[in-house]
């Protein structure tokens, strides 16, 4: 996952998406495998995150998140902050599904110099996300998801593909919380590259930074730690944070380089669970 966005309301999505609101029970009981590991759930969490890829500019902001199995199937959907994935498979272990991103530009930052490169639109991205999901409800419950999924741009702001390979567990500490760990990287096309790291001969002019040009590739890896307490039987209160190390071409973009390759995001989320 990668932030790309001056927008507040996406600044938060990696948070939300990877540790501000995932409350997995670990009061499950053993007798209810078919539910699966999460209850069902909504929520918002609320973080600090870099202004956008490469920046070290913080700005925070605030994003929903969802989770919802459907009545006596293993099919599910959620949401985080601005990205939606289904499960079309009625399996407790498999996911296969769309997974659809909104993934805003990049215009009006405070950097003086990157705010004189041309403005990113905003654009929604689309593809396919599979997943394996084993919980375990023998002695100590616990939770192990490992993934890929491959987005493309459904609108006009770049080609190829921006594809990712990712995993997470989580296990109990005690009756009311929860730990999760997880990390994953991503790879994408030289023409994603060049939209969001690259500086063109007219940028270049405009801002005074060198012509740029990156390649595809290997263009970051993330890890990420977190918690959820259980607050009440229906409320649950989490907080993380989120390392991510841009890599190969993108870490060369003067882009970065004005800023740090090195991005720290933090959040705090709340959620209202359900069976």
């Amino acid at each position: 996952m990668q932030t790309h966005s001056p927008n507040i309301f996406f600044k938060v999505a990696a948070i939300a998406l990877a540790i501000g609101l995932f409350p997995g029970s670990p009061s499950v009981r053993a007798e209810e495998p078919s539910k699966g590991f999460l209850p069902n759930f909504v929520g918002l969490g609320v973080g600090m995150t870099p202004e956008y890829s490469g920046s070290d500019d913080y700005i925070w902001g605030a994003a929903p998140g969802l989770y919802y199995q459907f009545k006596d199937s293993n099919r599910f959907i959620e949401w985080y902050g601005p990205i939606l994935d289904i499960n079309l498979l009625d399996s407790p272990t498999w996911q296969v599904g769309p997974i659809f991103s909104l993934q805003f530009g990049r215009s009006d930052v405070d950097d003086k110099v990157v705010a004189r490169l041309s403005d990113v639109d905003n654009t929604v991205q689309g593809g396919i996300i599979v997943s394996y999901i084993y919980n375990n409800f023998e002695g100590i419950p616990w939770r192990f998801r490992v993934g890929a999924q491959v987005m493309g741009d459904l609108g006009d702001v770049y080609s190829g593909a921006n594809s990712s390979l990712w995993a997470n567990f989580w296990f109990p500490i005690s009756h009311k919380a929860v730990v999760g760990v997880g990390g994953g990287a991503s790879w994408v096309s030289s023409s994603y590259n060049q939209a969001y790291y690259g500086i063109t001969p007219k940028d270049s002019r405009a801002s005074g930074l060198p012509i740029f040009n990156p390649g595809g590739g290997l263009t970051q890896w993330y890890a990420w730690p977190a918690v959820v307490v259980q607050i009440t039987p229906e409320w649950y209160a989490g907080a993380g944070l989120l390392y991510q190390r841009i890599s190969g071409d993108a870490a060369d973009s003067p882009i970065v380089k004005r800023g740090d390759a090195n991005q720290l995001s933090g959040g705090v989320g709340v959620g209202y669970a359900w069976k």
